[in-house]
C-alpha cells in the first residue's frame, strides 16, 4: 500500500525561510541607504540655504572702504551659523590688469556634521 505524502517537509520549510530572511534584509538594506540619502540631501539643501543667507548681506553692506574689515553685521554672522552647521568667509585680491584696479574674491564655506 503506497503512503500519499502531499505536506511540506520541514527542511523544505527551513530552506524557505531562508530565503525570504534574504530577500527581506536586501530590502531593508535599501531602505535604510535610501533614508541616509535622503538625509545627506536635507543636510546639503540646508547648508545651501545657510551659505546663500550668508552672502546675501553683501549685496548690502559692501563699501569698498570698509571691505577688508568685517562687512557683515554680527546679526547675520549669528543667523548663518546655527545647529551643526558653520559658514565661514575668505576675501581675497584679484588684479585686473586691465585698467589697474584690484577686484575683491568671497569664498563662503558651509560645513556641517551628520
Amino acid at each position: 500500500m503506497p503512503v500519499n505524502r502531499s505536506g511540506l517537509t520541514l527542511l523544505e520549510i527551513l530552506i524557505s525561510i531562508v530565503i525570504l530572511a534574504l530577500v527581506t534584509t536586501g530590502l531593508a538594506n535599501v531602505f535604510v541607504a535610501g533614508k541616509q540619502f535622503i538625509q545627506h540631501s536635507r543636510y546639503r539643501m540646508s547648508a545651501g540655504e545657510i551659505g546663500k543667507k550668508f552672502i546675501d548681506p553683501l549685496q548690502y553692506y559692501v563699501r569698498q572702504d570698509t571691505w577688508n574689515t568685517s562687512c557683515f553685521s554680527t546679526d547675520a554672522l549669528a543667523n548663518a551659523t546655527s545647529g551643526n552647521y558653520t559658514a565661514v568667509y575668505t576675501v581675497s585680491n584679484i588684479s585686473n590688469n586691465t585698467n589697474n584696479t584690484t577686484v575683491k574674491k568671497v569664498k563662503a564655506a558651509v560645513s556641517w556634521t551628520e
